[in-house]
This record gives structure tokens, C-alpha cells and sequence, in this order.
């Protein structure tokens, strides 16, 4: 895995994607689309739609500058289960946040069975999706309020809910992820229990919930030390990271 450097987000986001589509030799398509077969006949239920990955990325002063170009999903799970040379390799740029109760607690989630990463605990988190994009341009803020209405049933924009979505972390890892904190009206378990009635309507449904449980820690330095130290649960590779980062900066 790449080295995890992250930093303050800058004050400016321009993140486009490019008219052409990620160019990949015949041979590693072909590569691609056998191993997407062998996952369909193993049980599995992807489903293979349009992915972004990295093409170009620069950083001046207070701007990051992303371009995107289209690849889709067997590109980015066979890149992750069997690796490419970098020329090829599906490098996504995410929106990832992390809740914030109003009684002082994280929140996060270990992700169902389902998922590409079962098990894990990560954030409220996905990759650009193509309803995010305007034009060239994609929309930041609308992918994550996109990300919590689907995985946690929270309209972004509802402010008898949210207090604040302040834009804190940018983490390199290969891939970019793009930290926001989530600061709620709500204490935890009145998130709680309205968490349980969104998981009820996916079921009834029949849609699976993105995550198999939430995780509730306290956001103070021993909780969150004790949480990563003694849970016994995979976590997602920045979380540590951000969570600690965090309580650096609300030290402030």
C-alpha cells in the first residue's frame, strides 16, 4: 500500500472529469472482464457500474486541481484483488465523513458482507459517482450529502438535523479521500434509534443496508485510543489517522 500522508483540505476543490474514457490495453481488459466473470459465478452481486479514476492531480497553494477520466467497477475491484502497473491502475478520488453527535460522540460503521470491503470499519463513504457531475465539473459537497441520504438516511441539507459539514481532511493513499465532519443536532441515541428506522425501510424494501452495524466512540483521547487499540475489527486504512487528527484539532 502507498504511504498516508494527510493534511488540512484545500480552500478550493476544482475536480473534473475528462471527455475520454481511461484507456486499457486489450489484454488487461481481457484479464479484467475473466476475473468479473469469475466473481458473478462465485456469488457475488457487484454491480459493474461507472467508476473515476485519477488522471491528472495538482496542488498549488490553497487548490487542488483533480481530473478524472471513466473506468467502472470490474477496472477498480480486479486492480484492488490482483494489482496493475501504476500506468493502469484505477486510483479513485472519495468523499468520505465522519459524524459527530451532539453529545460528543464518532460515529461510524463496519460495512455488511456484501460490500468490497466487508467488515470494515470506515466512514460515511464513497467514490464520484456519475449523478455527482455537472457538466465537466463534479460536485463535492453534493457526492458526500449523496453518500450520507444512501448509507445513513440523512438529508445533508436538513438543518433540523445538521448543525455543520465543515470540509477538514485531504488524504493521499494512492487514492485521494476527501474528509468532511459531520456535526449533528442529534445525540447518539436519538441517531441511533433513527438509524433503525432508515435500516427498517431499506429491509422492507429489500435493499441491503451499506452497513451491518454502527459504531459508536466517544470522541475523547482515551476512547478513541481504547476503540483502535482493543477492537478487534479490520479498519479502514486512514481511519486511525483522521480519527486522531481530529482530536488534535479539537483540542483548539
Amino acid at each position: 500500500m502507498s504511504a498516508i500522508n494527510i493534511r488540512r483540505m484545500p480552500a478550493r476543490l476544482n475536480i473534473t472529469v475528462a471527455e475520454e474514457s481511461m484507456h486499457i490495453p486489450a489484454s488487461i481488459q481481457e484479464s479484467i472482464d475473466s476475473y468479473w466473470t469469475s466473481l458473478e459465478e462465485s456469488g457475488h452481486s457487484f454491480y459493474r457500474g461507472d467508476i473515476f479514476s485519477i488522471k491528472e492531480m495538482k496542488e498549488t497553494g490553497d487548490e487542488l486541481s483533480v481530473v478524472l477520466e471513466r473506468t467502472d467497477f470490474a477496472h477498480f475491484i480486479y486492480c484492488k484483488h490482483c494489482g496493475l502497473p501504476d500506468r493502469y491502475k484505477c486510483r479513485v478520488a472519495a468523499v468520505n465523513g465522519l459524524i459527530l453527535t451532539a453529545d460528543n460522540q464518532f460515529v461510524m460503521g463496519e460495512m455488511n458482507g456484501q460490500t468490497a470491503n466487508p467488515g470494515y470499519v470506515q466512514f460515511v463513504a464513497g467514490g464520484i459517482d456519475r449523478r455527482d457531475i455537472r457538466g465537466n465539473k463534479v460536485d463535492v459537497r453534493g457526492s458526500l450529502f449523496r453518500e450520507m441520504e444512501e448509507e445513513i438516511g440523512i438529508d445533508g441539507n436538513d438543518t433540523s438535523l445538521v448543525l455543520q459539514v465543515e470540509p477538514r481532511y485531504i488524504v493521499y493513499w494512492g487514492n485521494i479521500s476527501l474528509v468532511y465532519v459531520i456535526m449533528l443536532k442529534e445525540r447518539a441515541a436519538e441517531f441511533q434509534e433513527r438509524y433503525r428506522r432508515f435500516e427498517r425501510s431499506l429491509c422492507e424494501r429489500d435493499l441491503t443496508p451499506e452497513f451491518a452495524s454502527m459504531v459508536y466512540v466517544p470522541a475523547d483521547e482515551q476512547s478513541v485510543s481504547d476503540f483502535l487499540e482493543l477492537d478487534g475489527r479490520p479498519k479502514w486504512p486512514f481511519l486511525r489517522l483522521v480519527l486522531e487528527e481530529e482530536l488534535k484539532d479539537r483540542e483548539w
